[in-house]
């Protein structure tokens, strides 16, 4: 047994639920204090300093394999110009036979514009290259990955690189597969460094190629145990009948049903404000999307699908709302992303019974005056992006997530935002915004009697830090000192 003592441990059951020393014993809490204790009940006593203790943070969404495979290759967030993206590319070292790289924004460089293929073969000629947008709805390649890829659809005569909505996905998908199985788990152990850098002891992954193909799935499934931290799959298909084959308990992820506001993909019920011309589209039709939900529904499994704009969600929780009135059950499907949405689409999705697995930093991005929002949405619709106050009053169960490697895999900065919302109206409280990562995070895979709290029968999941949370108003200041999993220090090498 192990009797962690000297700290303030944030319960986040309820509000201001703290308690000064914790028993564990086989990775479990047998006790909560909420006075210093004087039967030490044979156990090894730990002095935490008069640190902070929470529940280990989890984030419900990223993309972990691409997270940690493109950490081992370059990230191109910090490039102000093109000549700052092709040095970083010089630098750079091949993974598996093959050049990563990620976060790159061609609205954050001085040329406005993505690379060339062209530009790519005179730094890599002979070696596939892939480069990833930002929100990974785009991507740049060079000609030698043009020649190796087996197209659905031929390349049109005057490609020069750039590549979106399906053949994005499908160049993606080409180098990811392309990899062996060390270079597949070295990403994901490189994924959960990561994690535990910045306090996390469960993240949630989608592994597949969005159709019909789980990719590494069973390859990660097997090697559970041999990862520091969990990771909760997500096998990322429509396929239902080889979800079940698979023995998993829900299905999708980043299942698209539209793309991005920064790709003019995401599908809006208005047009875009800078771009009258469009209204983003629908990737499915509603049959497809009714046909795969009441499949999964059906056999108990949990949905989860990618809609950012308007139209997609309601498209998708059209789905949610018939198979839930037909068959009430709680699986608790997922709106992946969640961003705009009006008052009456929250009284359907509390209806509905869903989830929403959405990204506070998001907003800290892209919110705000001037920001991406305002530019394609206008002020209007900018009001209703990202409602996290709005969501959580209308007893609707909200998370984080990261979608890592879109935004830092970082909880701490999540948390941040959703305090500092740019509209008022949906800041959280500390608890609340805490609640994303934590206890609300571990309702998302119906983990709340295991994880997400820190009490009695739960898993000894937590991280210490220097200072609360609640009241340190830098949160540059905040450090992770430690971070348990199941009462086991665990040391990020």
């Amino acid at each position: 047994m192990k009797l962690f003592t000297n700290a303030h441990f944030i319960s986040m059951s309820d509000p201001g639920e703290t308690y000064c020393a914790m028993l564990t014993d086989c990775g479990k809490i047998i006790k909560m204090y909420a006075e210093e204790p004087t039967n030490y009940h044979g156990a090894e006593l730990i002095d935490l300093d008069g640190a902070w203790v929470y529940p280990g943070f989890i984030d419900t969404h990223t993309h972990s394999f691409e997270g940690g495979l493109y950490s081992l290759g370059v990230n191109l967030h910090q490039a102000k110009t093109l000549d700052d993206v092709f040095a970083a590319l010089r630098e750079t070292k091949p993974i598996g036979g093959m050049i990563f790289a990620f976060h790159f924004d061609e609205h954050a460089i001085t040329e406005q514009r993505f690379p060339t293929a062209a530009e790519l073969d005179a730094i890599w000629p002979d070696t596939p290259l892939i480069l990833r947008r930002v929100d990974g709805h785009s991507c740049v390649i060079n000609s030698i990955a043009a020649r190796r890829i087996p197209w659905e659809e031929p390349l049109p005569a005057d490609f020069d690189g750039y590549l979106f909505k399906r053949p994005n996905d499908v160049a993606a998908n080409w180098f990811h597969l392309n990899l062996d199985d060390e270079g597949i788990l070295q990403a994901y152990h490189q994924a959960a460094r990561a994690a535990l850098q910045r306090g996390h002891t469960t993240i949630h992954t989608m592994i597949g190629n969005g159709r019909n193909n789980p990719e590494h799935y069973r390859l990660i499934e097997d090697n559970a145990a041999n990862f520091p931290i969990d990771f909760i799959l997500y096998p990322q298909i429509t396929d239902v009948p080889t979800a079940l084959n698979l023995g998993a308990s829900r299905i999708g992820g980043c299942i698209l049903a539209d793309g991005s506001f920064g790709s003019h993909t995401a599908a809006l019920s208005e047009p875009y404000s800078d771009d009258p011309t469009t209204s983003g589209e629908l990737y499915q039709s509603d049959e497809m999307w009714m046909n795969m939900i009441r499949q999964a529904h059906a056999a108990d499994l949990q949905v989860a699908v990618h809609c950012i704009g308007d139209r997609a969600i309601k498209q998708i929780l059209r789905c949610y709302l018939q198979v839930q009135r037909e068959h009430p059950k709680d699986l608790r499907h997922e709106l992946i992303h969640n961003e705009l949405v009006d008052d009456g689409m929250l009284k359907d999705m509390a209806e509905a019974r869903i989830t929403a697995v959405m990204q506070p930093m998001f907003d800290r991005l892209w919110g705000g005056p001037g920001g991406l929002y305002e530019t394609v949405l206008g002020k209007e619709r900018t009001r209703l992006t990202n409602r996290f106050a709005s969501i959580m009053a209308h007893g609707i169960t909200c998370s984080g997530g990261s979608d890592w490697y879109v935004t830092e895999l970082d909880a701490l900065a999540g948390i941040h935002a959703a305090m500092h919302h740019h509209n008022p109206a949906q800041q959280l409280s500390a608890h609340d915004a805490i609640s994303l990562y934590t206890s609300r995070a571990a309702r998302i895979s119906h983990d709340e009697n295991r994880i997400g709290t820190l009490q009695r029968g739960l898993d000894a999941d937590f991280v210490v830090l220097n200072s609360s949370i609640t009241e340190e108003t830098d949160f540059s200041k905040i450090a992770i000192i430690h971070v348990f999993k199941r009462g086991t220090e665990i040391t990020v090498s």
